[in-house]
This record gives C-alpha cells, structure tokens and sequence, in this order.
C-alpha cells in the first residue's frame, strides 16, 4: 500500500494467523502549516449595531425624550419616593443656578465702586444669596445622587425579575418562535442597562435644567447674550457628538471581536475542558486564536485614536474661535455703552456654567441614545411575552386515570412540516409505555404533549380523563407531572433543594432519603461534606461537584419524590453505570401500578421492562406492542433497530 506523506507503514504480525498486515502509524509533521486566523464572527449585539452610526442631530433628539419617559416609567414603578426625590432634587438644583446668577449680576455692580469696602458692604447681601444658591445646588445634586443609588438596585432588580418572571411563564412555543433568542437577547441588555439609563438621566436632565436656567438668566440681563452663549457652546456640542460616532464606531466594529472573546475566554480557564486542551495539545492554537481576537480589538481600537484625536482638535480650535468671538462681543457691547461691566462679567460666568451643562448634555444624550434602543427592546420584548404567557383555562385536574391523544399533532412555529403527525393513542394507569424511535422522530414533543407542556396546533384533543388540556389549569396538570428531561438541571444549589426544588411535602428529611433510597444515591449523599446541606456548585461557590451519572440519578430523585400521577423520564439513565441502571429501571416497574409511566430510551435492551412499546417514525406511530412481539415480527423498525443495536 502507498503511504501518504504524513504517514509512515510499519509492518505487524498477528501471532494468531501469523497474516501480514501493514498497519499506518501517524506521526507528527515535521512542519504544520501556520493556523488561520479566527474567522470575523457576529455572536451578539446585532440588533442596533448601526444605529448610531447612522442616527442624525434629529433622530437623536427625537427619541432622547422617549428614553427619559420610559425611565421614568421604570423609575416611578419600583420606588415612587425616591423618583420623585431626584425629580424635586433637579428642579431645586436649577432654581439654585439661575438664583445663584442673578445674585452675581446684582452684586457685581455694587462691587464695581472706588471704595472697595462700602462696594463688599452694598453687595454682600446679594453674595450671601449667591453662596446659600450654589451651597442649596450642590446639596440637591448630592440628595439626587444619594436618591439614585437607593433608585438603581430596584431597578436592576426590578427589571431582571419581570424578565426572568415572563420567560418562565411563557408558553414553551415562545422559545421556538422565529427571532425570539433575539429579541430576548436584546431585551436582557436593556434590563442590564436599566441602570445605567437611570444615572445618565439623572445627568442629563440636571444638564438640561442648568443649562435653561443659565440661558433664562442670560436672556434677561440682555437680549444679546442668547446669541453670545450658542457662540461658545455649539463648536464644543458639535465636536461631543461627533467624537461619540467615532466612539460608538469602535465599540460597533469590535462588539463580536469581545463578546467571542469572552465567551473563549470562560472556555479556555474552566476546568471542565482542561483535559481535553492538555492532552489534546491544543493550548498553542488557542493562544493564537486568542491573541488574535486580542489584537483584532486593540488593532481598531488604535485606528480610531487618530480621528478621535482630529475631532478634538478641530472642535477645541472651533471653540477657541468662538469663545474669542464671544469676548470680542462682548468688549464691543460695554464700549459702546449697550452692556455694563458687571452685566459682561455675569455673561463670562453664566457662559461657563452654560458650557459645563451643554457638554453633559450632549455626551449623556448620545449615551442615553444607544442605552435607549435597548430599553425600548426590553418594553417590546416584556409586552411581547406577556401576551404568550401559559393561560389556557380554568379547569383544574385531578391525577388521571387515563390519558387520551385524538388525532392530536403540533407543528413549531416557523416550521412547515409537523414534528408530531396526527396521532391516536390511550395511556393507562399502571402501564409502563416506552416511546422508540430514530433521532428527530418526534418522540420529546409527543411528552410535550401528553404532560400538558404544549396544546395540539393542528387540531385534535389531549384528554386528561375527560379534560381537555386546552382548557384546563396549566399549573394544576403539572401538580400531577414529574419529568426528567434529556438535558436536567444542574441546579447550583444544596442536595437538599436539588431534590425537592423549593417544594418540601413535609418537616423533615425523611421523603428526600427515602427519594435518594429508591435511585441509589443514599451512600454519595451521606459521603457529602455537609450531606443535603451540601452545595452542589464547585466551580461558582466552592460547593461540590456530581459526575454525570449521579446528576441523572439526583433529576430521577426529584421525580420520584414528587410522588406523580405521571411519570415521564427521556434518556434517564444515558450517563449511568450498570448498577444505576438496574436500580432506576427496577424503581420504574415496583411503582409503576399507581401512575402513568412513559420511557424514552435509546437502549432497547431497557425496553423489555415496558408493558408496550410505541415506535414512532416521521411523527407518526409506526407500530406498537410487546417488545418481543416487536422485535419478532419481520420488517418492524424496532426489530431493524434492535439488530443494529446488537451488530457491534
């Protein structure tokens, strides 16, 4: 045989037949080619990546007062006294400005005299005024801000909770609709910048309020000093915004860079995978790979200093253009006679505060902008599960006796094809009914069905006794239900809560040992440093960590306690031992008289214990009966895939 070029033949003899075989040996390249560079991904961030970039002075001042209403409809809901503080506290802030301004224009005549002393004597009314003004100011932006940081945990909370809340409740058919995972996405990023809104709106508005009070001021010492004031203001508020699009630039052409990076980044420290990039020898192409997305960030990140450094530059020059234009005036106003000098000096002050309170404004607005979309994602998206929220009816169930599926079927959103066809079958108490079939045959959205999970789409009926599950009490069917899905929580909690979830049956511990008993998890619980008082969470909180077997095991004991009417279990024992196996399975057939029992297992060799086996194909049922039946009958799939299973 011809060897390839990276492949060298070693002869081997079989002592037993003493046949000539070669057998290829890899070995290693004596030069591996350079690995490519990781490919431009788009993981997250999609939905308003471009929208500041493309967002004009307009749009930006169109959607600002939306994203402060929407604040303060956040605000208002978790804690009205302390909105209502910063609110006061804004107002206060400004009356204080423009008070203070006005005791400056007054006292500054005064001061204006040859004897300085009776001049301080004549104004220092007017300076008392303009001290306790700015003393009264400085006291409310502290009150405000003490005010927000009482306001920001109740919003994060708040917001986090209504999102956490709605997507439990939702109907499972909410998380196969077309775009749902991104405008999920989208909506958990204006809960997490609930808070950050919160405090630039506080900004913003004080901004806005100080800049109002200093023009009113200005407007009312001469009608002239308006003009003056946009003058010196604009080159600063123009060069901000534009200094923010190069910002938002950076931060929309490097968002995938970060976000995969920090999604590798968890990959590359956890422990779970660290056998795998040892021994595996994979540490050098991760280093690269990471060092790439490293350099892809700080290499744009670097591209942006130059323009973000000639925007200031010009804006800064513009400025000082203007503000050299605002003194000209200003001379040329006092000698011709149309403004005095204490009213000028006034100007300079009010210009200054004017010019804080306009730089704040535009750079919260343009913060308060992007924050903004996301916060209108997240009322969207809240509005949106509401109305998929579980409410079929009130029919409240009792356990069953029998559960019927007449011509039942379900199709997912977005889907053309039915996942389950329509489907005819009877489950009765006391039997134990397998479900068999290929990958994608339907068989998890059949459980979906039967345990009241999802409603039929098609048409057709799924009969609890004489209930119709459409009708009835979503949260009373599941009372009667327990379920170890494919993919089982590991939930970071003590053994304790792993196994009654939040829902003890009584005092004591007593049920929980005897639910560990019956999936042979007794010994490992008691081995526990703190037994059920244990965390089961080493890599977060320091807890301790399961294998996978006893994981499934633990998820079997949750069933089992619940004690249910209907006991469904897909893949339970898939990561278990031998013995695991045993003891679940001979659990299943000694409490299988006094509730529905469905199994969905890839191990044929399990099904024996069912009193019948389902087979579906395609969303259909292919056949059903014994398992030796089955099996014995010419042409059945379950007998192809028992073969199949045995043919190894």
């Amino acid at each position: 045989m011809t060897a390839p070029h990276d492949e060298t033949v070693v002869p081997a003899v079989d002592e037993t037949s003493r046949c000539d075989r070669s057998v290829s040996v890899p070995v290693a390249r004596s030069e591996a080619p350079q690995p490519s560079a990781p490919p431009e991904l788009d993981y997250n961030g999609r939905k308003h990546r471009r929208a500041m970039d493309d967002a004009t002075l307009w749009d930006m001042a169109r959607r600002i007062p939306a994203a402060l209403i929407q604040t303060a409809r956040l605000a208002w809901t978790v804690d009205r006294r302390m909105a209502a503080t910063i609110v006061v506290c804004q107002l206060l802030s400004g009356i204080g400005t423009a008070v203070m301004l006005g005791a400056v224009a007054e006292a500054l005549p005064r001061l204006m005299v040859p004897d300085p002393r009776d001049g301080l004597a004549q104004a220092w009314p007017a300076l008392t005024v303009a001290v306790v003004a700015m003393a009264t100011g400085a006291a409310m932006w502290i009150l405000a801000d003490w005010a927000t940081r009482r306001l920001n945990p109740k919003i994060a909370s708040a917001a986090d909770l209504t999102l956490v809340d709605l997507h439990m409740r939702a109907e499972l058919a909410a998380y196969d609709a077309e775009g749902f995972g991104d405008r999920s996405q989208a909506a958990e990023i204006g809960a997490l910048r609930a808070v950050d809104i919160a405090d630039d709106a506080k900004t913003l508005t004080n901004g806005l309020v100080q800049l109002v009070s200093a023009a009113t001021v200005l407007t009312s010492l001469h009608p002239l000093l308006l003009g003056v004031l946009l003058l010196s203001v604009v080159p600063r508020g123009m060069g901000g915004v534009i200094a923010a699009r190069v910002d938002y630039r950076v931060h929309d052409r490097t968002i995938s860079a970060r976000n995969v990076r920090g999604m590798m980044r968890w990959w590359l420290t956890t422990p779970d995978l660290a056998d795998e990039l040892r021994a595996n020898t994979m540490r050098g192409y991760l280093h690269f790979w990471y060092r790439s997305m490293c350099d892809r960030v700080e290499g744009r990140e670097l591209e942006a200093a130059r323009p973000y450094l000639m925007v200031t530059l010009l804006a800064a020059s513009l400025g000082g253009l203007f503000t050299l234009g605002m003194w000209t005036s200003l001379a040329a106003l006092v000698l011709a006679g149309a403004m005095s000098t204490a009213i000028a000096g006034t100007a300079v002050v009010a210009s200054q505060t004017a010019g804080r309170a306009l730089n704040s404004i535009i750079r919260y607005s343009t913060v308060m902008f992007h924050h903004g979309l996301y916060l209108s994602d997240y009322y969207a998206f809240v509005d949106e599960v509401r109305a998929m929220a579980t409410a079929r009816g009130t029919v409240q169930v009792e356990a069953p006796q029998q559960i019927r599926l007449e011509s039942a079927s379900y199709t997912y959103p977005s889907k053309e094809t039915a996942a389950v066809q329509p489907i005819t079958l009877t489950l009765n108490r006391g039997e134990v009914v397998a479900l068999v079939g290929e990958n994608g045959a339907g068989k998890s959205t059949l459980i979906r069905m039967l345990t009241g999970l999802t409603v039929p789409t098609n048409g057709g009926k799924v009969l609890w006794d004489d209930t119709d599950l459409a009708t009835a009490d979503a949260e009373s069917v599941w009372r009667h239900v327990g379920l170890v899905p494919q993919k089982n929580g590991h939930w970071p909690l003590a053994a304790r809560e792993n196994i009654t979830l939040g829902q003890p049956r009584e005092h004591g511990d007593e049920r929980i040992w005897h639910a560990a008993e019956r999936v042979g998890m007794t010994k490992a619980l008691r081995e526990l440093p703190d037994q059920l008082d244990t965390l089961l969470a080493r890599l977060v909180w320091g807890g301790h960590e399961m294998s996978g077997g006893q994981w499934q095991r633990l998820a079997c004991a949750r069933a089992m306690y619940r004690e249910p009417a209907v006991l469904v279990l897909d893949e339970p024992t898939s990561e278990m031992d031998a013995r695991g196996e045993h003891t679940i399975f001979h659990e299943l057939r000694a409490t299988a008289p006094g509730r529905i029992t469905v199994v969905v297992t890839h191990r044929l060799d399990n099904v024996r214990m069912a009193d019948r086996v389902v087979v579906l194909d395609q969303g259909r049922i292919r056949e059903q009966g014994s398992f030796d039946e089955l099996v014995a009958t010419e042409g059945s799939l379950l007998g192809e895939l028992y073969d199949l299973a045995q043919d190894r």
